[in-house]
């Protein structure tokens, strides 16, 4: 009917959105699930291969032991020539490696880079899709070693290897040979071009039934310039200012000498740049040679005698000890040029310990008993010795009394924390003192030699005038012990005669030459009285008849004696310029020769070489 409208049935499309939203949600799970069984699968997908080697449906382990299977077929027959001028090598292709088990789990990774993409990816494999998988192969360790050493080879075959300049020193002579530009193989780039070239025929050969050799490589070169010397640093390492020979002062060993180098950098540098590639070139040298050579300055050390001194020892045999045991502590003593021998810091202090004995010294101008007695013979003895040579004496002091065995105004007396005895080496080498105490024709004697270097010859000669002797007057003690009606003199307080000295050493040259007069000092020996003892009983000595005490039950008539007596006269006295007990000092040498020495102090009394120090009762 024209015009008329017809009405749609309700609900028609809706149903069929229905069924088409089913379906697509049916095929979406289906592929989703499909995503999913991809992913879980241990399988490579179908049609994939790496090199050429068709791994599809296998699992990791199983892809992987056939690559390795194939890697080892195809290295064994595949070689790579090399080629480097006219030189030709092979490396097999055992030198290369491939990780198996990492490129069959890549093998396996692919197509399943993304969950959602892989279900497809599945697909396409299975309609023919293929995915062959381009391995990287690596040198062996072998394989490098093998590189290396055929590199090596055609390096050595080839030549233009790199020569750097060089230098060496010849007698006064600086040789600097100049380098040579290097033309050799550019090796990490070689190992770089040789990889790729087998690897890729190794690969080639994986997945295929024949052989497929590569071509030849040729090894790349690269050319290296001669590094040139550094002259400064090269002037650095020759230049050498001379330097003499030492002495150790600890093992008194004598060190190298040193010889000076020097030369003219900017000639040097200059002639090297004139010359050519490899050409030799010769710069003079200046030579030093040092003043003091290690085998001059050990021919030079200790060979000159410098001064000597020899004294008779007398006294007890505890005295005797103190001497030798003083004497031994400074036997080998070396002295350092600019160093202080020191008598008290060389011995210490002489206690029992250190073995010393109790011998006679000197105390308030008596003689008593005390431990170190005799010890400053042994410094006299040095101060003597020393004297024959030119060395400075720092300190010194002389003894109350005159010793006798030394000649007036040569002695030296010490007491430690006081007084001292003290010389500096004032040379330019080492000295050594030696010291030997000995017996000789039934004596003791005390000998002290100085060694040193005396290059100029140079000699000292002491001498003392010794003016002033005051004899020794006489004093009476009473002494209970003495008999009555006798005299004896005191045999232990000796008499000693006083005098004065001024001392001088006169210093010649070799020639005999006078160079110098030195003032070594003022010297002042006390006077000692002649002491004798009486029984008190006897009166006063002044009171005596003739000098001569009175017999038991005799008096002396005041009134007719003189008060004084002639000691010269007298009986039971003794003149003290000629009795025993005294010693003329003055007839004594003090001196070197052991068999004529004169000087030496009265019997039983105190041992000279122990005089007080000025202003002091305390013995040394």
């Amino acid at each position: 009917m024209e015009g008329q409208r017809v009405e749609k049935t309700p609900g028609r499309p809706k149903k069929a959105f229905i069924i088409a939203g089913a379906v697509l949600a049916v095929l979406v799970g289906a592929y989703v699930g499909l995503c999913a069984w991809a992913g879980q699968s241990q399988r490579i997908f179908p049609h994939t291969s790496v090199a050429g080697v068709d791994v599809s449906g296998m699992t990791e382990d199983e892809a992987a032991q056939v690559l390795s299977q194939q890697l080892e077929q195809a290295a064994d027959q595949v070689s790579l020539p090399l080629s480097y001028g006219h030189w030709s090598g092979r490396l097999e292709g055992g030198a290369v490696e491939l990780d198996a088990g990492a490129w069959a789990h890549s093998a396996w990774q692919a197509g399943r880079e993304h969950f959602f993409l892989q279900g497809g990816t599945y697909l396409g494999h299975l309609m023919g899709k293929n995915s062959d998988l381009a391995p990287s192969f690596t040198l062996s360790q072998s394989g490098q070693q093998q590189l290396a050493q055929l590199m090596d080879e055609a390096d050595e075959l080839v030549g233009g290897a790199l020569t750097d300049a060089s230098y060496a020193v010849e007698e006064e002579e600086l040789i600097l040979t100049k380098g040579v530009t290097g033309v050799t193989i550019d090796r990490q780039a070689a190992e770089e071009t040789v990889l790729s070239a087998l690897g890729e025929a190794v690969s080639a050969s994986m997945g295929s039934d024949g052989e497929k050799q590569p071509q030849t490589v040729e090894l790349p070169a690269h050319e290296t310039a001669p590094q040139e010397p550094d002259f400064d640093q090269l002037y650095a390492e020759l230049h050498t200012l001379p330097q003499d020979a030492q002495v150790d002062p600890e093992t008194l060993e004598v060190s190298n000498h040193v010889v000076g180098v020097d030369f003219d950098v900017s000639a040097a540098k200059a002639a090297f740049d004139a010359a050519e590639e490899g050409e030799t070139i010769r710069i003079p040298l200046t030579i030093t040679q040092p003043q003091e050579t290690k085998e001059g300055l050990e021919a030079k050390l200790f060979r000159d005698l410098l001064g000597e001194g020899t004294t008779k020892v007398s006294g007890s045999a505890n005295r005797k000890s103190n001497v030798k045991l003083s004497a031994s502590a400074c036997n080998g003593v070396v002295l350092m040029p600019g160093e202080e021998f020191s008598y008290n810091n060389t011995t210490g202090s002489r206690s029992a310990d250190k073995g010393y004995l109790a011998a006679p010294v000197y105390s308030g101008g008596d003689s008593v008993d005390e431990v170190g007695g005799g010890i400053c013979q042994t410094s006299s003895t040095i101060y003597y010795a020393v004297l024959h040579t030119s060395l400075e004496v720092v300190e010194r002091h002389a003894h109350t009394y005159n010793t006798g065995y030394v000649t007036q105004g040569m002695d030296a007396t010490v007491y430690y924390g006081k007084a001292d005895f003290r010389f500096k080496n004032n040379t330019d080498y080492p000295v050594k003192i030696v010291t030997e105490s000995y017996d000789k024709n039934g004596s003791r004697y005390l000998t002290v030699k100085i060694y040193g270097t005396n290059e100029e010859g140079v000699y000292a000669v002491p001498k003392s005038d010794v003016f002033d002797r005051v004899n020794p007057t006489t004093k009476y003690k009473a002494d209970e012990s003495i008999p009555q009606g006798t005299t004896k003199v005191d045999s232990k307080q000796n008499a000693y005669i006083g005098w004065s000295a001024q001392t001088y050493r006169y210093i010649y040259n070799k020639d005999g030459t006078l160079l110098e007069k030195q003032d070594m000092g003022f010297s002042k020996y006390k006077m000692r009285p002649k002491t004798i003892l009486y029984n008190p009983a006897d009166g006063d000595p002044a009171t005596w008849v003739g000098g001569v005490p009175p017999q038991p039950g005799q008096t002396t008539d005041p009134g007719t004696g003189t008060g004084t007596t002639d000691p010269g006269t007298g009986t039971g006295t003794t003149d003290p310029g000629t009795g025993t007990g005294t010693t003329d000092p003055g007839t004594g040498t003090g001196t070197t020769d052991p068999g004529g020495d004169t000087g030496n102090t009265g019997s039983g009394g105190a041992e000279p070489g122990e005089g007080s120090v000025p202003g002091s009762d305390r013995p040394v």
